[in-house]
């Protein structure tokens, strides 16, 4: 019997800075071990070049919203009768609510994504706030969670969180993991490094800490930055933190940045295409993902197939991530004066930086695209 799925990936441009990416590559691997794929994309700025026999680009067309949620309807149902009988939606509410509906009538099955510790940022928010959260995104995730055929989500940490944190039945829960491409990210030469550093505009010499993260509230980056680089040791060692990403809290971030003793060494570059962002990892000598909310950080896994030592905070699965060099470097999420000096003592370190950089490496394989792509094949058919 034909393995057919079909993806509804919620946008796609090729020029994005979303992780949405990284799913083409996944996709065609899959595609290349047989599986018939129907990718649905929702908003298409530009048609994804993919030239494969199992794979099938639908991309929809109507402007009108309401419009929009029958032609999608209408799409699932057309393949689900010509044998598609999985339907893989990644995060998007309204697309697994379209799609639980469908398959429901049409006999197939439901997998939804999700991966994220924001539920107690949601509930901590003010009356009014909390109210709009609950009546316009939470029913929809409440309705979502108890119709879904199966509720994915990853790391293996994330799994105990959905079950006891939000009341998913442990039964229906899937764990798979986000995949790197281990071949677009990878290590470079010490030579390579110099050269790319200067490409970039960075001075040779200069030690990078590199952040790539959404500038979102969830994430109390201002918690972390600019504090962790007001340490003279960072000075001592030459060390600039370059921070890549967007959001609501750059704003705030610039204001604390420019007030900051520290101001001269934190670069905030705003957000680059994530078809270019491999070139920031492989200029950097040490990643960091300060963050209070996670899941499955996929930028944690990019580092890693760098060859980069990396310092973050306990959030969401992101232990799970790491094998135990790697693990010494994970602080809870509240003690930024623990990550300010991890990050300080790891700096002057050269022994220990090459350590993790190699056990990271090591570790990483098991989210290359190959390996993650038999995941969904053994798990979803």
């Amino acid at each position: 019997m034909d393995k057919k799925m079909i993806y509804v990936l919620n946008h796609y441009s090729s020029k994005s800075v979303q992780h949405f990416y990284h799913v083409l590559n996944l996709l065609i691997t899959m595609a290349d071990k047989g599986v018939k794929i129907a990718l649905i994309i929702e908003k298409c700025d530009d048609i994804p070049s993919i030239n494969h026999k199992n794979i099938e680009v639908i991309c929809q067309k109507e402007k009108n919203k309401f419009k929009r949620v029958i032609e999608l309807y209408t799409i699932l149902t057309n393949l689900i009768k010509n044998g598609y009988k999985k339907i893989y939606v990644r995060i998007t509410l309204n697309s697994a609510i379209i799609s639980i509906i469908s398959s429901r009538l049409h006999g197939a099955e439901t997998f939804y994504w999700h991966s994220g510790t924001t539920h107690e940022v949601d509930m901590d928010q003010n009356f009014f706030k909390k109210l709009k959260w609950l009546l316009l995104s939470y029913s929809k995730f409440w309705f979502v969670k108890k119709s879904v055929s199966y509720f994915v989500t990853g790391p293996e940490s994330m799994i105990d969180y959905y079950v006891n944190e939000l009341k998913i039945k442990r039964e229906k829960m899937l764990l798979l993991y986000n995949d790197i491409d281990i071949k677009r990210f990878n290590t470079p030469s010490v030579e390579e490094k110099q050269k790319i550093k200067e490409r970039l505009g960075f001075n040779s010499s200069e030690k990078i800490i590199l952040m790539v993260h959404r500038l979102s509230p969830v994430r109390k980056t201002d918690l972390y930055i600019p504090y962790i680089m007001e340490d003279e040791s960072l000075t001592d060692h030459n060390a600039t933190l370059v921070i890549i990403g967007e959001g609501p809290e750059k704003a705030n971030l610039e204001y604390l940045i420019k007030k900051s003793p520290a101001n001269n060494r934190i670069k905030l570059l705003g957000s680059k295409p994530n078809r270019e962002v491999q070139e920031y990892y492989r200029a950097a000598d040490i990643f960091i993902n300060p963050s209070y909310t996670e899941g499955f950080p996929r930028v944690v896994i990019e580092a890693m197939a760098c060859g980069l030592p990396i310092v973050a905070t306990d959030a969401g699965g992101t232990n799970d991530i790491f094998e135990n060099l790697q693990k010494q470097y994970v602080v809870p999420k509240k003690d930024r004066k623990m990550f300010r000096d991890k990050l300080s003592t790891l700096m002057g370190d050269e022994a220990k930086l090459a350590e993790l950089s190699k056990e990271n490496l090591r570790t990483v394989q098991k989210y290359s695209t190959e390996a993650v792509s038999d995941m969904y094949i053994e798990r979803i058919f």
